[in-house]
């Protein structure tokens, strides 16, 4: 009788919530863990998200960064943390999508992150220093043929080591790779001519670019940027297959209740759609709104998911 009730108690504490307990979340404050450091245009937009979201859900929220090992540090805070709704991790194709196909022996399981909203959406440009030797991306793949490996692409992330990978087989040239832990020092070195060029957002390229400390050499979206309407795709520069964005969400752990879950997509959903948000977006990070659904946004992860794996494949790179 005893180990019966004990085994009824144990049953009860596991039982999923009702919606009816959903009703008292949150009663704490909730942690919002950026993988980047702070001044970047991720950690704007989750500072941003915070703060609105603390409103609308009537509990203070604040921002961990957890910087480090290709976002893998910032998904296993997430993941050793309890799966109560308390704990919200600003997520992209590198910890979602990349990390999973190129990295043997992940620390964490894609499967145990569950997408919440796919929030925005940043473009990426190519660029080098206005002092460099070439004028333009023809001259760049043009100097990467006459002599392979000397002209430098630099990175910083698996997305953009990737992307790069990618820019360098469709354009039958080859690079010396160097990598980065982020693009401030990246971007630092391109403009001081250590770096012949480098793969970057555009959030944080831009305002370099309009005030002539960098030069824009192509873009990789699918056409022509408003804020550079100059600048030619890598699309037309000579690789029709190119594109590589970059996009940013929010998510949870899988494990988390139901209804925890749903109220928090909710209130997320509701902070992207501000007009607000799409205002600090452009201005700070140049990005667009996704404003996608936990539904969605895993169905545009699991598309970027086959699209990834069958380059790094072609470039022999997956796990």
């Amino acid at each position: 009788m005893r180990r019966s009730l004990l085994l009824t108690l144990l049953l009860s504490c596991l039982a999923p919530l009702t919606p009816a307990q959903a009703d008292t979340y949150p009663s704490k404050p909730v942690r919002f863990i950026a993988p980047v450091g702070p001044g970047s245009g991720g950690d704007s937009i989750t500072r941003f998200v915070a703060e609105r979201a603390a409103t609308l859900l009537g509990q203070p929220t604040f921002v961990e960064n957890k910087p480090g090992s290709d976002q893998t540090i910032a998904a296993q805070t997430l993941l050793a943390a309890p799966a109560d709704g308390y704990s919200v991790l600003l997520v992209s194709p590198g910890s979602m999508v990349i990390n999973p196909i190129v990295i043997k022996e992940l620390a964490y399981d894609v499967r145990d992150i569950l997408p919440l909203v796919g929030a925005a959406r940043a473009n990426v440009a190519l660029v080098a220093s206005p002092n460099a030797r070439f004028g333009n991306i023809a001259e760049l793949l043009a100097a990467a043929r006459r002599a392979p490996g000397t002209i430098s692409l630099a990175n910083y992330g698996t997305t953009y080591r990737l992307g790069g990978l990618a820019l360098q087989q469709q354009a039958q040239v080859r690079f010396n790779e160097v990598p980065y832990k982020g693009a401030s020092q990246m971007l630092t070195d391109v403009i001081g001519g250590t770096l012949d060029a480098a793969l970057t957002d555009l959030g944080g390229a831009l305002p370099l670019i309009r005030s002539g400390k960098l030069r824009a050499l192509a873009v990789a979206s699918q056409q022509r940027l408003a804020e550079l309407p100059e600048v030619p795709t890598l699309r037309e520069s000579g690789l029709p297959d190119f594109e590589l964005t970059v996009w940013v969400g929010f998510a949870i752990s899988a494990k988390t209740p139901a209804p925890i879950a749903q109220k928090l997509e909710s209130v997320l959903m509701q902070v992207v759609a501000q007009p607000e948000f799409a205002a600090m977006a452009t201005r700070s990070a140049n990005m667009e709104v996704m404003g996608q659904s936990g539904r969605e946004f895993s169905a545009q992860i699991a598309r970027d998911t086959q699209r990834y794996r069958a380059l790094a494949q072609g470039l022999d790179l997956a796990r």
